[in-house]
């Protein structure tokens, strides 16, 4: 960690009364749920574009890729 990072994150944690390792925890937390909730958008668009692409095909909802799905 950069001294920079590492003075912002003093900072913050004397003005917010957290600890340093609160304030890092509850960053990471928030940036693990973006992520999943990028990856789901992610999917979800591949799988619109899938159907845009076969828009015709009278059996789109049988096209639905789910081999990743859990």
């Amino acid at each position: 960690m950069s001294k920079e990072l590492q003075r912002v994150l003093s900072d913050a944690a004397e003005r917010t009364g957290k600890g340093k390792n609160a304030i890092i925890i509850e960053a990471l937390v928030k940036y693990l749920k973006a992520m999943e909730r990028e990856s789901l958008a992610e999917e979800a668009r591949r799988q619109s574009e899938l159907v845009s692409r076969n828009e015709q095909d009278a059996d789109w909802y049988g096209m639905a890729d789910t081999s990743g799905w859990r």
